[in-house]
């Protein structure tokens, strides 16, 4: 029996899905290697998983405001319940520097009297990637090739929520190029929209993670957003901004901020705890308005919590 054991344990472990076996009170019976080596790679320090009460954790977990886990505790109880045969459920789990997402189904197992509920979690990173790509098509700004305004609405509160779920300080920073409608008057609209081009191009410079984002907001109006950096690492990042857009050297000659093209920027990062959306974004724009009263070429930051 043993060596059975040991048999069927190594085929489970050489699968690539992470795996683990419930009771009908929750609590781990098994888990396979994969499933503790994610869970080492997420932050775990459990050397042993049996025993412990997969259920609680994610009872636990919902009740910090955690929607997946919310969720994902429903559709397994409703398994256990027998309300449903199984439950199937896609999430993302992305990290600091990729994106991933898994599905993840539960099924009941019947075995010596006793009832079991196994549940696996399967990377389905390529194929949600694909179909990324191919919603990218309604996402993009036409002149600029970064994102539009719609899915600046739609990433930004995504984010807000998995920042409000995890914890994680988010930062939003408002962009507007100074005077471009004199830019505009002097050059001609096409100057205008290559310059639409450059800038955009050196925004995107500044969003390398998964949490990260630059979108054209309108007109000559931009948006960034950050999630889980310090305050004083977004105001580090700001003021490169402002210094690569001077070393662009595009002349703006009738600017009276400066002779050549510039950018102010309103920036707050916060802790979702207690806020909204809306209210950042209106500190955002309050912000950036107040860096264009001070003068321009400039930045005007705030930490709310």
């Amino acid at each position: 029996m043993t060596k059975s054991y040991d048999f069927f344990k190594l085929v489970l472990d050489s699968l690539p899905n992470q795996i683990v076996v419930i009771d009908s009170l929750g609590e781990i019976v098994f888990s396979n290697k994969v499933w503790d080596d994610v869970a080492k790679e997420n932050g775990s320090e459990l050397l042993e998983w049996r025993g412990i009460n997969y259920l609680s954790v994610c009872e636990n977990a919902a009740l910090t405001g955690d929607e997946i886990s919310a969720e994902v505790s429903v559709g397994i109880q409703a398994v256990m319940n027998g309300k449903q045969p199984s439950f199937y459920y896609e999430y993302p789990c992305h990290g600091i520097n990729e994106k991933r997402w898994f599905m993840m189904r539960v099924v009941a197992m019947h075995y010596q009297a006793n009832d079991y509920f196994l549940i696996t979690h399967h990377n389905i990173t390529e194929r949600k990637l694909s179909e990324e790509a191919a919603r990218d098509l309604s996402r993009i700004d036409a002149l600029t090739s970064i994102a539009n305004r719609r899915y600046f609405n739609t990433f930004f509160k995504a984010e807000w929520r998995r920042c409000l779920r995890s914890k994680l300080r988010f930062t939003l920073a408002m962009v507007d190029i100074d005077h471009f409608k004199l830019l505009n008057d002097t050059y001609g609209h096409q100057k205008g929209d290559e310059v639409l081009i450059q800038f955009a191009a050196v925004l995107n410079d500044f969003c390398r993670r998964p949490g990260d984002l630059c979108a054209r907001y309108g007109g000559e109006e931009f948006a960034l957003i950050w999630t889980d950096i310090d305050h004083e690492e977004a105001v580090t990042l700001a003021e490169e901004l402002l210094t690569q857009v001077e070393s662009l050297e595009i002349a703006n000659e009738h600017s009276p901020t400066k002779p050549i093209l510039t950018t102010s920027i309103g920036l707050v990062s916060v802790y979702p705890q207690g806020m909204n959306e809306l209210e950042i974004l209106a500190e955002a724009d309050e912000l950036l308005y107040e860096a264009k009263q001070q003068g321009r070429n400039r930045l005007v930051a705030n930490k709310l919590t």
